[in-house]
């Protein structure tokens, strides 16, 4: 018999690996549960059943059953009397599988569609998705066996709708009075299928008026981002650093006084990385495997094939330095590009290998530099599945200069293979990398403040006295190898804040009803 000694959690999102993975979001919502039900809470996921979904998966070959057959969800603000929109709710897996989720089948909106983002009526979709879940929980509350969730887990703008209509439409906020409801944003510039930065001063939402109704014209123009903030109990983003970054104009993004509002129910919590899948020990992608206490060999094989691969002399002793991921100027591309030509000419020694696509600029300024440092710039300026471990396997350093950076999963995997990160300390890069100290040999890695080329400078040449330090540069890439940012950490954190916003929606909501009967 499978018992559960904690709560019972339900996750919403529009996406969930592995039916779908467009962003970070899939990968969220797959191992944060997995981890919850490891420390004992019952958890599953309500999210959309797209087109390009496969009923089945490897995972035990559970197929989707029938949860919820013709599901009606009302289009207007009435009270479930008007038109309506009907679809099905489907289960997979079982209380023994990893993964629990309910998925919400309707061909028009969501198994019609080739992709999962984009159409113009995205609005009207996810309202959909939130008011049918909405749906769900309300009438299988009439069934005593029916599962029930303790707290309710929303995820980005397109669940931001479900927030605002359980604590505010009157066919929902009297069912969900005692439920905590709390909110993960993971990008505050996606606020909905609008630009509500650059609008109309007429089109503002106050968030004074409930969502419209499914296919108002309106709809479009209220941000569900916005309204999932004012009406949750607690809301958190990546990394507690961002949580902080937010509350100023630069990281805002157009909701200054929103976030100043609610930043009493504020936090962050960093997500976790997928040990499994980057795993130096096990991983056969890389030349050699390797763990924390093999690395030294390993790593050196791993560097010269690197270098093979970019064309560069394969040298043991010279500093490889890395860049992988999108050439855009969000990760700092100005900056490195501003203080390679000097670093390159200073230390003839390093070399530096450059993966992933990007804007132009960029692949034409590399394109460049490399034909005045042939010997020393290697290029992939395309993207590659294969190529980033082995470049977090064997290049010494990674450089990470970004301008902002919420989570910061490149520091990660870095980490894990034992690249030594050189960061901006922004977002989740200042919760993840602790400044190296050669006199206590604590920390994994090295950071820099200032958004100017001369603070990545620096920070480059200290690390490079470093590594020609041989036996601080080791203690170094140990440090980097065990350091822990499993999903399992992150899942103890979501342990402990959803206990205690539980623990405050009761308190709320027992004064709030001493206040009715006095």
């Amino acid at each position: 018999m499978w018992y559960y000694v904690g709560m019972n959690i339900l996750l919403l999102a529009a996406e969930i690996a592995p039916f779908v993975s467009v962003g970070g979001l899939s990968q969220f919502m797959y191992f944060l549960p997995k981890e919850l039900r490891k420390l004992g809470h019952d958890v599953r996921v309500f999210t959309p059943k797209y087109g390009a979904m496969d009923e089945t998966t490897i995972e035990g070959n559970w197929k989707m059953q029938m949860n919820f057959p013709e599901l009606t969800v009302p289009i207007d603000n009435g009270l479930g009397e008007g038109e309506s929109i009907i679809c099905n709710v489907k289960s997979y897996g079982n209380k023994h599988a990893s993964l629990y989720a309910y998925f919400l089948e309707n061909r028009e909106y969501f198994e019609l569609r080739a992709n999962v983002y984009g159409y113009r009526d995205d609005h009207t979709r996810f309202a959909l998705l939130s008011k049918a879940c909405l749906e769900w929980l309300l009438q299988n509350q009439q069934d005593k066996d029916a599962w029930k969730p303790d707290i309710i887990h929303c995820n980005d703008w397109h669940t931001g709708y479900f927030i605002d209509l359980a604590r505010r439409h009157p066919r929902y906020m009297h069912a969900f009075t005692k439920m905590p409801i709390v909110y993960t944003v993971h990008n505050f510039s996606l606020q909905g299928n609008a630009d509500f930065r650059y609008c109309r001063r007429e089109d503002y939402d106050t968030a004074e008026t409930l969502p419209a109704p499914l296919t108002s014209s309106q709809l479009r123009l209220q941000n569900p981002l916005k309204r999932g903030l004012l009406f949750s109990d607690a809301i958190n983003t990546v990394s507690a650093t961002h949580a902080v970054e937010i509350m100023t104009p630069e990281y805002a993004e157009g909701l200054d006084d929103v976030l100043q509002e609610v930043r009493g129910r504020m936090t962050g919590i960093l997500n976790g990385l997928d040990t499994e899948k980057f795993n130096p020990h096990t991983d056969k992608t890389i030349k050699k495997q390797f763990n924390s206490n093999s690395f030294i060999h390993a790593r050196q094989d791993n560097k010269r094939e690197l270098q093979k691969l970019f064309g560069l002399t394969p040298d043991m002793y010279r500093p490889l330095l890395a860049l992988s991921g999108r050439m855009v100027k969000q990760k700092g591309l100005d900056l490195l590009l501003e203080a390679l030509p000097h670093l390159l000419t200073e230390r003839p020694d390093v070399q530096i290998v450059f993966l992933g696509s990007g804007e132009e600029r960029y692949r034409l300024e590399l394109t460049v530099l490399q034909k005045n440092f042939p010997e020393q710039i290697g290029l992939h300026l395309r993207p590659d599945f294969r190529l980033p471990k082995k470049i977090f396997a064997g290049a010494d350093m990674m450089l990470i200069p970004s301008l902002f950076e919420p989570g910061g999963i490149i520091a990660l995997e870095s980490l894990r293979y034992g690249c030594v990160p050189i960061v901006r300390r922004t977002g989740g890069l200042n919760d993840i990398i602790s400044e190296f100290n050669p006199a206590t040999k604590e920390g994994n890695g090295f950071s820099f403040k200032h958004k100017d080329a001369w603070s990545l400078y620096g920070k480059i040449m200290q690390a490079l006295i470093i590594y020609n330090h041989q036996k601080l540069w080791k203690a170094l890439v140990k440090n980097c190898l065990e350091s822990d940012f499993s999903w399992s950490q992150a899942a103890s954190q979501y342990d402990t804040w959803y206990k205690r916003v539980a623990s405050e929606r009761k308190a709320t909501v027992g004064v709030a009803s001493l206040e009715q009967k006095a």
